[in-house]
């Protein structure tokens, strides 16, 4: 068993006792929306005074800082206007930037996909960094989770869509990752396979290792989500215990171990999903929201909560609270006693944060959406229509000491900001719709080193309380191995050491062996999905797995009975059931409720150069009819039974590289598809076919379309937007 004296080392050094002024999270270096620095800016003028840079690289993020980089993660300027000859371009980036210049060091463009999120949200979560390794990770509207070193190397990257199920909604509200010592951890809701892959979908928090991408644990959280959200969480201490504290999608705050994933409590609040990020400070969380309360009238909330407790703790643990104040979007920040608000209304809202006894208000003039930070005694505050406040705030008062207006590039109408400022090294960054700036005064660029006390917890057990098994979620393909890691923890989830174990599967898994912590998949092992269970004394825990054969792939259906669907295909359970039709078993779509569009993912995200195939029926129903396809390279080919065409696309919102062509197709009529995709020169040829079921297969493709920005590798899936019943069957999957 491993040293726990080494681990509490290890810990400290993760922490950190002494931090450089870096922001590499979007609160900054504490996860509070204060920083520590002095001599700070308090007046200055787009045209000139205390402008130290000016970018035409803007966003909806916030940036951060580290070692002298601004990282943000934006959309591309270009037009998306259908017909644009821009629109082509138009793509998710990651943009490296000199702190002292503005000049851009590095980007990564990228294509959105597979989303309905259009382009003005692409860009929603920020960045967040590791002062450790100067690495930086980026969450993509698309469901891309990325690793990057400090110049712009790839180190990893997970799909969220395609490995686990993430649902993305049109509004693009997207959650920033938070780094806490070895892991990495976002949260969002989603359907993918196994017991998760059953609705409804619950908010759930993956823990990543942030060196290499393995998934070390998951945590749902909460009940049905009644919105996405983007209430980011925190880190905080309470009786000695770890916690992450985030807002739910279904209206309530949670608080899980963080090392471990275990749940700790809930306390609900609203009949809608939280999006303002928690403030804490000691035992004590704030957090707010601006829509139903679950028990009063009144819309908008400000809430205390003693985070001392267990489960449910809704009745029993609110310190305070003020209802009838609506403040849906910004981060609180407590600081110095005070807990600051930015209400929906634009109003500034100061209360003791103890008693909840309001202090004072301060009109800012309309919404605000970018959270504020607190620094030098003054409080950087901004509002969406493109005001930018500084302002000297105190117990006893607000003071306005600049208000500076922006004006949209273009000249037409105002700017938007939507993003938090960073603070480093003397400088104040905004990032706005059009622009991103830094300004400063005589003290820019000093470093300098600010102590962060580490939170306090109670010294590491011996006795172990709780095993873990790593990692949590793997696959092979075509055969090969899994090695695991089993981690003993105390009450308390400090990490004691690993710990001896054995590893079983369940009957009926065929093709593994298990050897120690070793599992080994034959190369013609079935495709499976199927659990590891971890046993150590009275103490378990459990880990996921799916198998790939070696393709082809092959699916005809018959045999499959109630709600079966192949064990490792990702967001297809109940959404697709076995259904006879004309005399065999094929898989119908229903019109359901919810959005009418889904993908659902039938392999892996590496997989590139392989061809889809299946049989297709549409009914009619309505004078409707839906539409229907197949994906590959994260490209899909769709029949559109409503329009007479087939299409070709990958981010619906904008049709950035879509071409279509006359198809006619009849309802009640079986037709097979084909998809492939060729990257050459040029970049990516997506191939298609359509013909009727039992006819000669053509050798002409019916459509080709090009994108000059390849996607160059995707899961293979399936497509719907089922405006009426349709059908697959005999799907395939092929070298």
């Amino acid at each position: 068993m491993r040293s726990v004296c080494l681990f509490s080392a290890l810990i400290l050094a993760l922490q950190g006792s002494g931090l450089s002024d870096d922001w590499a999270s979007w609160r900054g270096p504490e996860h509070s929306g204060v920083s520590h620095e002095t001599g700070l800016v308090e007046t200055w003028d787009p045209s000139g005074k205390n402008l130290l840079w000016e970018s035409p690289i803007g966003g909806r993020a916030a940036p951060i800082v580290i070692d002298g980089r601004v990282y943000l993660n934006c959309r591309t300027n270009h037009d998306v206007a259908l017909g644009s000859p821009e629109l082509i371009h138009a793509q998710e980036q990651v943009v490296c930037r000199d702190a002292a210049t503005g000049e851009v060091i590095w980007d990564d463009k990228f294509n959105v996909f597979q989303t309905d999120i259009p382009a003005p949200r692409v860009g929603w979560a920020s960045m967040v960094g590791d002062p450790e390794t100067q690495n930086v990770y980026m969450h993509s509207v698309s469901g891309l989770f990325r690793c990057y070193d400090r110049d712009g190397k790839v180190l990893w990257e997970r799909s969220l869509f395609e490995d686990y199920g993430k649902i993305s909604g049109y509004g693009g509200r997207t959650q920033t990752p938070l780094i806490d010592e070895d892991r990495i951890i976002v949260g969002f809701f989603g359907l993918n396979w196994g017991k998760t892959g059953a609705p409804p979908p619950k908010m759930t928090y993956h823990a990543f290792d942030k060196s290499n991408g393995e998934l070390l644990w998951t945590s749902q959280v909460g009940g049905p989500p009644l919105d996405t959200n983007y209430s980011n969480p925190v880190i905080t201490v309470v009786d000695g215990q770890r916690l992450l504290v985030g807002g739910g999608a279904d209206g309530g705050v949670h608080a899980i171990n963080a090392r471990t994933g275990e749940y700790a409590w809930s306390f609900n609040m609203s009949k809608r999903g939280l999006n303002a990020t928690p403030a804490v400070d000691g035992h004590l969380v704030y957090i707010s929201h601006g829509e139903d309360n679950i028990d009063t009238l009144e819309f908008g909330r400000i809430q205390c909560i003693d985070a001392r407790g267990k489960g449910d703790i809704t009745e029993s643990n609110s310190v305070w609270r003020k209802d009838g104040i609506k403040a849906g979007y910004t981060g609180l920040i407590v600081h110095e006693g005070v807990l600051y608000v930015v209400a929906d209304t634009g109003k500034l809202h100061a209360f003791d944060s103890k008693t909840g006894e309001e202090l004072w208000e301060y009109s800012l003039g309309t919404v605000g959406k970018g959270s504020p930070v607190i620094a030098d005694g003054k409080m950087y505050v901004m509002e969406v229509n493109g005001n930018i406040h500084i302002l000297k705030v105190s117990r006893e008062k607000c003071e306005s000491l600049s208000k500076v207006t922006l004006t949209a590039a273009d000249g037409n109408g105002l700017d938007e900001i939507y993003g938090t400022p960073a603070v480093s090294d003397g400088r104040v960054f905004f990032v706005t719709r059009d622009r991103t700036i830094a300004i400063g005064n005589e003290n820019a660029g000093k470093r300098t080193q600010h102590e962060i006390t580490p939170l306090k917890e109670s010294d590491a057990g011996s006795e172990v309380a709780s095993i873990q098994i790593r990692p949590y979620e793997a696959r092979v393909f075509k055969g090969g191995e899994q090695e695991y890691t089993i981690l003993g923890f105390d009450k308390n989830g400090r990490l004691i050491g690993e710990v001896d174990a054995e590893i079983s599967v369940a009957e009926g898994v065929k093709g593994v062996k298990i050897d120690g912590k070793k599992l080994t998949v034959a190369e013609d092992a079935p495709e499976q999905g199927f659990e590891l269970t971890a046993k150590s004394g009275e103490l378990t825990s459990v880990a996921r797995m799916r198998t790939f054969p070696p393709m082809p792939w092959k699916w005809d259906f018959e045999g499959y009975k109630g709600k079966q669907v192949p064990p490792t295909w990702i967001n297809a359970f109940l959404k697709l059931q076995p259904s006879e039709v004309d005399g065999t078993t094929a898989l119908i779509k229903g019109v359901g409720k919810g959005k009418p569009s889904a993908n659902m993912w039938i392999g892996f995200p590496e997989q590139k150069g392989y061809t889809v195939q299946a049989d297709v029926l549409m009914r009619e129903e309505k004078r409707k009819l839906p539409s229907i396809g197949l994906t590959a390279h994260r490209y899909n080919l769709i029949l559109k039974g409503n329009t007479g065409k087939v299409q070709v696309q990958s981010w619906a919102p904008h049709l950035r590289m879509a071409k279509e062509v006359k198809f006619r197709s009849d309802p009640d009529k079986w037709y097979t598809m084909k998809v492939t995709v060729g990257i050459k020169d040029d970049g990516a040829h997506i191939y298609g076919k359509v013909w009727e079921r039992g006819t000669d297969e053509p050798e002409e493709w019916t459509i080709e379309a090009v994108d000059p920005h390849a996607n160059l590798n995707g899961a293979p899936g399936l497509y719907t937007y089922s405006l009426a019943e349709c059908y697959f069957d005999n799907v395939m999957v092929t070298e």
